[in-house]
């Protein structure tokens, strides 16, 4: 046989070219059948080639290595005793000696194992538990095979000279040291991972806590800032006088002065109705002359400048009314001065003249000369009185109108672009204001989406003059009217008292129950509103002198004490002056209701103002408020949550006191709201006692 090139990644076992002639070699060789080798334990041996018959027994020359000292083989057993016990164990012993390690020089009838000697076992030792697997792994196919030249040996005495069979080849993949994943630093690794592991586990727990931590409590609808706020409209002429020649007539000073009291009671829109140029002020407040300036008597306008610059401060807002009938008496073109509408009627015959006659070209050299009908209209509308008067008081500061005497123009032909343009003026965050008469008089679809659409509070009145019941059918016309249909629609606001109507105290049966109506007014779901005096009841003016000025006795001055005057910089009294300008009221009788009303404020930041389809009826959405009860001048308002406490409000506006019995509608609950000596009891409807006057908010049980 010829010396062929070692292949590295192949071992080479040499196995005798003849088995003797012995009748258990013969033996041996048949009992090999084609499938034995299919079935072989050893799947990676590749099959053998064809038997190569030589008619002389060769020299024995290894495949690669020329082996130095031969291995001692233990006589070979005779044909006569290889078939007994002690034959048998012989022959095995020579199979297994090839297995058994070799200390010294490598073999060259095992050429994998040239690699190993005593150093590299040593070696090894120090490797990688993956390299010394691999490792273990080869040395197990290196010694698939038996020794080859034992077995050769055996069967030439046995056989006499018969062909041996030829050597097997054995595939097997690189060594463990081309892996390269074997050199890795595999502690340093497994450390790396779990101390990653551990790190994101504790930021999973870290995020889901802080997620816990922030999480809002309650879940709330998101409201603007006048959607459930409290409004509180003043009269500047009769709220405080401030300034420093005390001519008894309330100014914008005087205002300012009085920010910290509405900040306690708990306000949030401040509402002037009336700070313009009038003659005859404040007697006659609505001869107004001019909308773009304040009126002399009340201040300058660096007054007015201070007096929002404090407001604001104070996470206040200020709302301002515009007199706009009679100042305009007609929103299309009549109020316009008559030289301007001359300009106007001129270049529209001009035009009606020219444009049948005129080309394209011409029509495009004239553009810049000769504006068009629509574009002048436009420049017109712009520079109107209340355009221009909307603007100006925007740029001070200002954050809502009440456009007063809207109801007049409803139903011309400009009036749904002129909101339009309003509003657009005012943008984002500023608040447009009407009576609930001018969607009420609106005859045409355009006007009412007009409201609708660009109104942002109506303005709805209640009167509590005649009566519970009479109260319990304009609240309910207004909560199953066209406003609690779609949540885009203006919110309701609330007012029982305003600069044109009678005061509360003076229309109620009982003078002490103008808190209670207050009261009531905000259980109703939208934005409330106080008229300046109403939370303390004041009355109307008692004063025969001033007969004249009889549609403003419900102006009379704001009654201040010494508790009002406390960290506010004013005097005590509405002027230092003796006499006013309009005669003082007799003092407010006196009521246990006194800090209800802030406290009352703040439960409402407590729960939710939304009121837009939180119950369903007959699949007609309806607000969560209804008037439970109304007889004997006494009224049960109740406010529904989901999935919370509701509340109840009750108030008895007649002459005496009533024991009612309204465990059908209720059991018991919590006082919340009500007299100091009671504030905080539990409540139970089977037997409640109501004083006259008298009104207590309770908190339900669940």
């Amino acid at each position: 046989m010829n010396n062929k090139q070692k292949n590295e990644s192949l071992m080479s076992v040499v196995l005798p070219q003849e088995f003797s002639n012995s009748q258990s070699s013969k033996n041996l060789i048949n009992s090999q059948q084609p499938q034995d080798e299919e079935t072989s334990d050893c799947p990676l041996l590749t099959p053998s080639p064809t038997i190569r018959v030589v008619r002389k027994i060769p020299e024995m020359i290894p495949v690669f290595n020329h082996i130095e000292s031969p291995l001692e083989i233990p006589a070979s057993p005779s044909s006569e005793n290889i078939n007994s016990e002690d034959g048998l164990n012989v022959f095995m012993n020579i199979v297994n000696s090839s297995s058994k390690p070799l200390h010294d020089e490598p073999s060259s009838r095992d050429p994998m194992v040239e690699s190993t000697s005593s150093s590299s076992n040593s070696s090894i030792k120090n490797e990688p538990v993956c390299t010394q697997l691999l490792t273990q792994l080869n040395e197990a196919y290196q010694h698939l095979a038996p020794d080859a030249q034992a077995l050769q040996n055996l069967i030439l005495n046995e056989n006499g000279g018969k062909p041996p069979l030829v050597g097997i080849q054995l595939v097997v993949p690189k060594p463990p040291k081309n892996y390269i994943f074997t050199k890795w630093n595999w502690p340093l690794i497994r450390k790396t991972c779990f101390w990653s592991m551990i790190s994101i586990f504790i930021g999973c727990v870290a995020l889901v806590i802080g997620v816990i931590i922030t999480m809002p409590r309650r879940c709330d609808p998101e409201v603007e800032w006048w959607q459930g706020s409290l409004f509180y409209e003043i009269f500047p002429g009769s709220y405080q006088d401030g300034m420093a020649i005390n001519d008894g007539i309330g100014d914008l000073p005087g205002i300012t002065k009085r920010l910290d009291y509405l900040q306690k009671l708990g306000v949030k829109g401040v509402r002037l109705n009336s700070i313009f140029p009038a003659d005859h002020y404040p007697e006659y407040y609505y001869n107004v002359t001019s909308l773009m300036d304040v009126n002399p008597i009340l201040g300058q306008m660096n007054d007015f400048d201070e007096l929002i610059q404090e407001i604001h401060k104070r996470n206040m807002t200020l709302i301002l009314d515009i007199p706009l009938y009679p100042f305009v008496k007609n929103l299309d073109l009549a109020n316009i001065n008559n030289d301007t509408s001359q300009i106007l009627k001129q270049r529209r015959e001009i035009l009606s003249e020219l444009l049948p006659t005129m080309t394209p070209s011409s029509l495009e050299m004239v553009g810049g000369i000769l504006p068009t009908t629509t574009n002048f209209e436009t420049e017109i509308e712009e520079n109107d009185d209340i355009s221009s008067a909307i603007r100006f008081w925007s740029k001070k500061g200002v954050d809502g109108f009440y456009l007063k005497g809207l109801e007049n123009f409803v139903n011309e032909k400009s009036f749904p672009n002129k909101l339009r343009y309003w509003k657009s003026i005012l943008g984002m965050g500023r608040i447009l204001i009407c009576s609930i008469k001018t969607l009420t008089d609106a005859t045409s679809v355009l006007a009412k989406n007009a409201i609708l659409n660009r109104i942002d509070l109506i303005d709805v009145h209640i009167s509590v003059a005649n009566g519970t019941n009479n109260i319990r059918d304009q609240i309910n016309n207004i909560l199953d009217g066209i406003l609690f249909e779609k949540s885009g629609y203006p919110w309701v606001h609330w007012s029982i008292g305003n600069v044109d109507t009678k005061r509360v105290t003076s229309t109620l049966n009982v003078n002490n129950a103008s808190v209670a109506v207050v009261l009531m007014t905000m259980m109703l779901p939208g934005t409330p509103s106080i008229f300046y005096g109403d939370e303390k009841g004041i009355l109307e003016c008692d004063c025969p002198e001033h007969a004249d000025l009889e549609h403003v006795h419900n102006l009379t001055p704001m009654h201040w004490d010494k508790s009002d005057a406390i960290n506010s910089g004013a005097n005590e009294k509405f002027s230092s002056y003796q006499i006013p300008w309009l005669s003082k009221s007799n003092d407010p009788i006196e009521t246990n209701l006194r800090d209800a009303i802030s406290n009352m404020t703040s439960i409402r930041k407590e729960t939710p103002t939304i009121y837009v389809k939180s119950v369903i009826n007959n699949n007609k959405p309806k607000a969560n408020c209804d008037v439970r009860y109304t007889k004997d001048e006494l009224i049960v308002i109740e406010r529904r949550y989901r999935r919370r406490n509701s509340y109840v409000f009750v108030a008895n506006l007649g002459k005496i006191s009533q024991m009612k019995d309204l465990s059908n509608l209720y059991y018991g609950g919590h006082m919340v709201i009500g007299p100091k000596h009671k504030f905080g009891e539990n409540v139970y409807f089977k037997q409640l006692s109501i004083p006259p006057g008298e009104a207590f908010v309770i908190k339900l049980d669940k």
